[in-house]
Parts: structure tokens; C-alpha cells; sequence
């Protein structure tokens, strides 16, 4: 998908149109799917949403037309933002796919249609967080469209928290993502890196309950567990060992000058490709 314009795309025999939110219906609809999606996390009201589309933001909708009325069954939301250096670029904040179209390809057709969008405002970098030991998330942001991360967040929603038995501190990767590179123009046009990312570098951290390696070299490769959530459910002093884990890996490596440049499924973990590499 590299052509511009919003096309009536058909996935699993469902014609998906991708388009910007027009009507207040539509708006409400995707606040509604917020509160589906996210629950008591809060959900940016619909008034919101229709000012920054007006203002040089994007609220994007994907469109059931096989369905009664043709629902809303996803959504992307972001607006204009400026990063460290002062560069003009679009914070993308929010996106959720309706439970029962999951695994359809539509969020990652709802990105590159955003890619679109930003590239016609002139702009070269979107960019948004995502939990790293998510491994579905990290999959699409690195892989599939082509981001890269070399910033960790610590518990970005809120204090770290104080029960060792409560939820896992909300930590994020950010993800930068270069529109205008080569390398995701590759992604848009379906080139794939090779699969194999266990044979390419060393494992820095084969238990998360024991010291990881110190990162060194180049490149290496961390992992993470394949379903964090199950994990969670079953065992949680493991989840929050994956987390702190990773968590210490991460900041070590930015701060050495890495850069996580790929992410592949093996089997029951994860792995992130971490490189020296120079970005813009």
C-alpha cells in the first residue's frame, strides 16, 4: 500500500473502508469504541476529537460495509506535536481495533493510511508509544511498518507501583517513525526483513529472574515472552521480573547508542534486534 487516496480495502471478505471520522454519529461511535476497548482508562471525548481533525490533527476510521449501517470497527487518533529537537512532527495517540476484527490487518492498514495523510501535511516523523513486552504490538510497529525505538519511558500513566503483586508499572517504548525513509517506503511496498533474528546476534538476557548480559557489541538481541497477558493471569512475580528485566536492558542500551531495529516471534518468546545505528 504505497498509492494514495482511501480505497474500500477487502480483508477476509470484508470490504474495510479507511477514511477521516466526518459526522457527529461517527465521532460518538468512536468514543464508544474507547470505552469497549480501554474500559474505566478513559476515553478522549468526541468534542476533542473533532477539534484536533479540525486543526491539523487526524481521527481516522475504519468502516464495516458488510455490516448494518457500516460501524466503526477501528480507529487511529493523533495531532501535531514537536519533538526534542523542535521538529514539527505527529504525536499519534490513540489506536484500537474492535475485538471481533482483530487479526484482519486492519490497524496496520489504518497506519498506513495515516502514513498518507502526514506525508501530504509535509511532515516526515510520526511517532507514539507502545508497551514493550506487548509482543503483537512490537511485531507491527517494528517489523511490519518499519518504526524504530531508542527511548524508554518508565510508568508514563502514572507512580511505579507499590504492591509487588498489583499491575505491572506502565512502561513504553517510543516509537519513531520515519515516513519518508526508504526503509518503511520498503515496508509499504511489503519487503520484510529475514525471520531468523536468534541466529544474528547474541541473547542478553536468557532468564529474566538471572542478571542479563551487559549489552555490548553489535548487534544483539533481547527477548521477551510471547503473551504477556496470560503470563500475568497465571504468574505475575514472572511478569514483573520480564519487566524490570527489559526495563534495565532498554535504558542501558539507549544510553550505549542503540537502537531496537526489528522484532520477530520465535516460538515462545519474542525477540528485539538492537543495533548501532544513526537516525535522522
Amino acid at each position: 500500500m504505497g498509492k494514495p487516496g482511501f480505497p474500500i480495502f477487502t480483508l477476509e471478505a470484508m470490504p474495510i473502508e479507511i477514511r477521516p471520522l466526518r459526522s457527529y454519529s461517527e465521532y460518538l461511535a468512536c468514543e464508544e469504541l474507547q470505552r469497549e476497548v480501554w474500559g474505566a482508562f478513559g476515553a478522549a471525548p468526541y468534542h476533542v476529537l473533532l477539534t484536533v481533525q479540525r486543526n491539523g490533527g487526524l481521527v481516522l476510521g475504519a468502516f464495516d460495509h458488510d455490516a448494518p449501517g457500516a460501524p466503526l470497527v477501528g480507529f487511529v487518533f493523533g495531532f501535531l506535536g514537536r519533538d526534542a529537537a523542535g521538529r514539527l512532527k505527529h504525536a499519534s495517540h490513540m489506536a484500537a481495533v474492535r475485538s471481533a476484527y482483530r487479526d484482519a490487518g486492519i490497524g496496520e492498514r489504518l497506519k498506513w493510511a495515516q502514513r498518507e495523510r502526514v506525508l501530504a501535511q509535509g511532515l516526515d516523523l510520526i511517532t507514539w508509544t507502545f508497551d514493550p513486552l506487548i509482543a503483537r504490538n512490537a511485531r507491527l510497529n517494528l517489523r511490519k511498518l518499519g518504526g524504530v525505538c531508542r527511548a524508554y519511558i518508565r510508568n508514563i500513566y502514572g507512580p511505579e507501583p507499590e504492591d509487588p503483586h498489583g499491575e505491572l508499572p506502565s512502561d513504553r517504548f517510543l516509537v519513531e517513525w520515519w515516513i519518508a525513509s526508504e526503509r518503511v517506503a520498503a515496508r509499504a511496498d511489503g519487503a520484510r526483513p529475514h525471520d531468523d533474528l536468534r541466529g544474528r546476534a547474541p541473547l542478553v538476557n536468557p532468564d529474566p529472574r538471572e542478571p542479563s548480559i551487559e549489552p555490548a557489541g553489535e548487534p544483539f538481541v533481547l527477548q521477551i515472552p510471547s503473551d504477556i497477558d496470560a503470563l500475568r493471569a497465571a504468574d505475575m512475580p514472572m511478569a514483573r521480573a520480564w519487566r524490570y528485566q527489559v526495563r534495565a536492558i532498554a535504558e542501558a542500551a539507549f544510553a550505549a547508542g542503540y537502537v531496537v531495529t526489528d522484532f520477530a516471534p520465535a516460538g515462545a518468546v519474542g525477540l528485539y534486534l538492537f543495533e548501532r545505528r544513526s537516525l535522522p
